[in-house]
C-alpha cells in the first residue's frame, strides 16, 4: 500500500512539474511572439513617412478659395487624412501651412511663386497626397468621385494613384458619400504607397541625371581630366558610382553623358535630408573642382537645372 501511495505521489509530482514546464515554455513562446510583434511594429514605424493631404490646385485659383471657401473640399481632405491617422501615420495639417504661408506673404511682401511648391517644401512631409473630388447632383441621386495621388515630395515621383466612386444615392451627406467612395480603394492605395516608400528607404530615391556641354565649351566627354588623365565621361561615371546606391547609364556621346536612372539615399551621412537640390549642389561642387589634364589651371564650370526628379548639369 505504501508503495502505491509513493507511486501515485511520484506521478502527481511529475505531472505538476510537466505542467509548470509547459506553462514556462508557453510564456517563453508568448514573450518571443510579443518581442517579434514589437520589433515588427518598430520597423514599420521607422519606415512610415510623414503625410500631407491637400486639395487639387487649379490654374489661376486663389489659395484662400481652396482653403476657406470650399467646405466640401475640407470635408474630403479630412476624411482622407483620417485614413492615414488610423494607420498610425504622422500627418501635416495643410490648412495650417497654407494659412501661415498666406500670412507670411502678406507680412513680408515677397513675390508670388508657385504656392503648391512653397507649401510642399515648407511642410517637411515625406509624401504629399493630392485629392481631387467631383460632386454631381442628378434626379437619380447624388454622386461623388474622388481621385487620390500620392507622390514623394522631394522628387514628385508618383507612389500610388486610385479613383473611387460612391455611386448614386439620395443623400446630401458628404461624409457618407466620401466614405462610400474611398473605403473600397483605401487599403490598396495605402499598401502600394507604403510598399514603394519602403523601397525608397531601402534602395534610394529615383532620379535622372544628364551632363551636357555648353556651346562655348572647349572640351568634350573624351577630354582627359585631372592627374589620372581619364576621359571626362569616365570621371563623371566614377563619381556617380561612388555617390549613389545604384545607377544605369543610358549612353555617352562626345557631348553628353546620360544616367536615365540613379538611386540616391534620402539622407546624407550626417542624417540630414538629401534633397534633389542638395544632391545637385554636391555634383556641381565636384564638377567645379575638375581641371583639364593638359591645362591644370583650366577648371570646369557647372550650372544646374532641376525639373522634378531630373537634374540637368551643363559644363562649360
Amino acid at each position: 500500500m505504501r508503495y502505491i501511495v509513493i507511486l501515485i505521489w511520484g506521478i502527481l509530482h511529475n505531472l505538476n512539474s510537466l505542467g509548470q514546464y509547459t506553462q514556462k515554455k508557453s510564456n517563453e513562446v508568448q514573450n518571443f511572439d510579443n518581442t517579434l510583434r514589437e520589433d515588427s511594429l518598430k520597423k514599420k514605424l521607422v519606415t512610415q513617412p510623414t503625410i500631407m493631404v491637400f486639395p487639387m490646385f487649379k490654374e489661376g485659383q486663389n489659395l484662400r478659395e481652396v482653403v476657406e471657401n470650399d467646405a466640401n473640399s475640407r470635408i474630403v481632405m479630412t476624411k482622407v487624412k483620417e485614413l492615414f491617422d488610423k494607420r498610425g501615420y504622422s500627418t501635416v495639417d495643410f490648412l495650417s501651412k497654407a494659412r501661415n504661408l498666406a500670412l507670411n506673404e502678406v507680412l513680408t511682401s515677397e513675390n508670388q511663386s508657385d504656392i503648391k511648391t512653397q507649401i510642399i517644401s515648407g511642410s517637411g512631409a515625406d509624401i504629399c497626397v493630392e485629392v481631387e473630388y467631383v460632386f454631381s447632383e442628378t434626379a437619380n441621386g447624388n454622386e461623388l468621385s474622388v481621385t487620390l495621388n500620392a507622390y514623394e515630395s522631394s522628387t514628385s515621383m508618383t507612389l500610388s494613384s486610385k479613383v473611387g466612386n460612391s455611386g448614386k444615392f439620395y443623400t446630401q451627406d458628404m461624409g457618407r458619400l466620401i466614405n462610400r467612395a474611398i473605403d473600397p480603394i483605401s487599403e490598396d492605395f495605402l499598401n502600394v504607397m507604403q510598399q514603394k516608400f519602403n523601397d525608397i528607404v531601402e534602395n534610394g530615391r529615383y532620379l535622372s541625371l544628364e551632363f551636357s556641354l555648353a556651346e562655348s565649351a572647349d572640351f568634350d566627354m573624351t577630354t582627359e581630366i585631372g592627374v589620372e588623365a581619364l576621359p571626362l565621361s569616365d570621371v563623371l561615371e566614377e563619381w556617380v558610382a561612388t555617390n549613389t546606391k545604384s545607377y544605369h547609364i543610358q549612353g555617352v556621346t562626345s557631348l553628353k553623358t546620360i544616367f536615365d536612372v540613379i538611386r540616391v539615399s534620402r539622407h546624407d551621412i550626417q542624417g540630414r535630408p538629401l534633397t534633389t537640390t542638395r544632391y545637385a549642389l554636391d555634383i556641381m561642387r565636384f564638377c567645379n573642382q575638375l581641371s583639364l589634364a593638359n591645362k591644370k589651371d583650366r577648371k570646369l564650370k557647372a550650372e544646374r537645372l532641376i525639373k522634378g526628379n531630373t537634374i540637368l548639369m551643363t559644363l562649360k
